[in-house]
């Protein structure tokens, strides 16, 4: 496994844990409450502006994880393990780390924008603004997604086995239920706190970024 790290990847899972040790030792979470990303804007206040939204946020969210549990770190970054580097090999390190970048914007933007959906859809408008305004999110989940959807269309045929099922799936039927979970999942609101609709954005802007990938003659902006 470790015989096969490529650059980028090792460069994500140490910049990612180091942060994530250094937002732990920094008292009253100041670490997450400046750099994770906060939807910029509130709809129904007076100025409409979110004084917790900073624009670096729409970067720095994504090198961060929750201090309650280490399975949230620990999983985006097994998967960026697991995955990473094939993808990495393929694209190369330049376009692979522009790849996760754009992949976790695309998440932030879509989570937002389910976010606003909600809100004006709610009959709840109190309760949903309340929501939108103490609501922050973070993680590299987004970008991960943006790498599985890149591992099931470039490797669709490879066949995995998983812990959690007990015969050879391929690649891209994996990613394909893994999806439609995280649909289902976000539609019914069954994981409070997990931001299911940024994992479904970095599937789809990865999904997007491949087209141009794989049929402008390879090359990647």
């Amino acid at each position: 496994m470790f015989s096969n790290l490529t650059p980028m990847v090792k460069n994500l899972l140490i910049v990612n844990i180091v942060i994530h040790l250094l937002a732990n030792l920094v008292p009253n979470d100041f670490i997450r409450q400046l750099f994770s990303f906060y939807n910029p804007i509130l709809p129904g206040t007076p100025d409409l502006w979110n004084p917790n939204f900073k624009p670096w946020q729409i970067i720095s969210y994504m090198f961060l994880h929750s201090r309650d549990t280490f399975m949230h770190l620990f999983s985006n970054m097994f998967a960026l393990l697991i995955f990473g580097p094939a993808i990495e090999a393929y694209m190369g390190s330049g376009r692979f780390l522009k790849y996760y970048i754009i992949c976790g914007i695309g998440a932030a933007f879509f989570n937002m924008g389910m976010d606003y959906l909600a809100f004006f859809q709610s009959a709840q408008g109190d309760m949903e603004l309340q929501y939108l305004a103490i609501k922050s999110m973070l993680g590299a989940s987004g970008a991960i997604f943006g790498i599985l959807v890149a591992f099931a269309m470039i490797f669709p045929n490879i066949e995995m086995m998983l812990l959690f099922f007990p015969v050879p799936i391929k690649a891209k039927y994996f990613v394909a239920m893994y999806a439609i979970f995280e649909i289902v999942q976000a539609f019914g609101r069954t994981a409070t706190g997990i931001a299911h609709w940024a994992h479904i954005g970095g599937l789809i802007t990865g999904f997007i970024l491949l087209q141009f990938f794989h049929f402008k003659e390879r090359k990647f902006y």
